[in-house]
């Protein structure tokens, strides 16, 4: 199983002015490449519309002209990111027939969300700049909720009777583990970054097998030495 990527396009509901020729397309998808790249480098606190503007190639009112101020831009980007991610997840469900497939899936997610997380310097600070928005955070929030439902409606019938509201409040957790630890994994060196992942990676193993197959897996990757050990 594998899963398939493919680059988000511009937000049209954020735009204050939607883009149609495509000079115009290429205008913004140079504008956000750019704050992109300066978030990385500087942290978007330091990062002024002005000097977007300067560094994508024209004056100050082009960017006006799409983005009414740098949150309207943080907020493309984060479309660009939903975008992304619920392609990804939609080819991984897709892949889903049974309920080891499932399990396969949920850790191909994790891995696949690492990827997503590290391809630029500037993932970790839109999404902490998401966290720190109050009408951002929630649109994460909503977000979040919405993919955690199409993997509950995705792999509900592999779940004993009984069991279905713990499991979907399992998934909303662990989507939201999962933000955190990939956070987490590429704050540390890449050896370091990996073993957190893995760590975090054996508790979905774990919760998703005891869901769908009845059962705690037999075995577990201990994260500092890539044995496989029992668990207590």
């Amino acid at each position: 199983m594998s899963i398939q990527r493919r680059p988000g396009k511009p937000p049209k509901k954020i735009l204050r002015r939607v883009p149609k020729q495509e000079r115009s397309k290429d205008r913004v998808s140079e504008i956000l490449k750019v704050s992109a790249d300066l978030i990385g480098e500087r942290g978007i606190d330091a990062v002024t519309m002005k000097e977007i503007g300067s560094r994508s190639g024209g004056p100050i009112a082009s960017v006006y002209q799409y983005f009414p101020d740098k949150e309207a831009i943080v907020a493309s980007l984060y479309e660009q990111y939903v975008t992304e991610t619920r392609f990804i997840l939609k080819g991984a469900l897709g892949n889903i027939h049974t309920a080891a497939d499932a399990i396969t899936a949920a850790e191909l997610l994790v891995d696949a969300y690492y990827d997503v997380m590290r391809q630029g310097p500037s993932a970790i600070d839109i999404m902490n700049a998401i966290k720190a928005s109050k009408l951002l955070g929630q649109q994460d929030v909503v977000e979040t909720r919405r993919q955690v439902e199409d993997f509950l409606e995705a792999t509900a019938r592999f779940v004993q009777e009984g069991r279905h509201d713990q499991y979907k409040s399992t998934l909303l957790l662990l989507f939201n583990m999962a933000d955190a630890s990939v956070r987490l994994a590429l704050m540390h060196p890449p050896q370091e970054g990996a073993e957190i992942l893995e760590q975090f990676k054996d508790i979905v193993r774990a919760q998703a097998s005891y869901f769908l197959l009845g059962r705690f897996p037999d075995q577990v990757t201990n994260p500092v030495h890539g044995a496989r050990v029992r668990p207590h």
